[in-house]
């Protein structure tokens, strides 16, 4: 065994005297969905009184807003909002992830981030993570910000959305979902950039 494949997979009797790494936290939450090209995601207003959690999308201003690559009646699009393909779900602060796997349509993930917190996401169409249903994988630790899925539906041709959860533990220790909404609108959101998904008309006026 070379020296390359010794540091990764060392014998379990040999001890390390190497001192921990020691990584500073992100300095801020972020919102589990990016701004694309200017464009913010918001909370959909049909949400159940009985769902935990919000669902998370993009707007659209009007019927020709994103028509070609997010048509309407299309599991990419509605009259009124508008999911483009591929797009990432972020880890809304530093954490281990504690579950990916499987989730009713599509996948899901939990994130414990150690201070309380743990934060939930489903209708993921695919996730960037080991899958911990079907095997047991070493601890796998994002940071916020990081892409851990891709965005899918709730059903087969629904029109896709994020469903994010934000759990708090209480005084029995046992996670508890609350609210949100009050979080979010202090946490930043990411601008990315994405060359197959034009800008809201307004941005586009306001470069011209």
């Amino acid at each position: 065994m070379d020296d390359i494949s010794l540091a990764l997979n060392p014998p379990r009797f040999v001890k390390s005297h190497r001192p921990p790494i020691r990584v500073a936290r992100s300095p801020t939450r972020v919102w589990p969905l990016a701004a694309i090209n200017g464009r913010a995601p918001i909370v959909l207003d049909e949400q159940r009184a009985d769902l935990r959690g919000v669902d998370l999308a993009y707007p659209r201003l009007d019927v020709t807003d994103a028509s070609a690559g997010c048509p309407i009646g299309t599991s990419n699009g509605t009259a009124t909002h508008l999911m483009p393909a591929m797009t990432a779900a972020l880890s809304v602060d530093d954490g281990a992830i504690t579950f990916a796997g499987r989730l009713g349509n599509g996948f899901g993930l939990i994130i414990d981030h150690g201070n309380g917190w743990a934060s939930h996401y489903a209708n993921l169409h695919a996730i960037i993570a080991i899958r911990t249903d079907l095997y047991r994988p070493r601890a796998q630790y994002v940071r916020a910000g990081d892409a851990i899925g891709y965005v899918g539906a709730p059903a087969p041709d629904a029109f896709k959305r994020l469903h994010f959860e934000l759990w708090e533990r209480d005084r029995d220790r046992l996670f508890v979902p609350v609210d949100p909404r009050p979080h979010l609108a202090s946490w930043k959101v990411v601008e990315r950039y994405d060359a197959f998904m034009p800008a809201p008309p307004i941005a586009r006026t306001e470069a011209a």
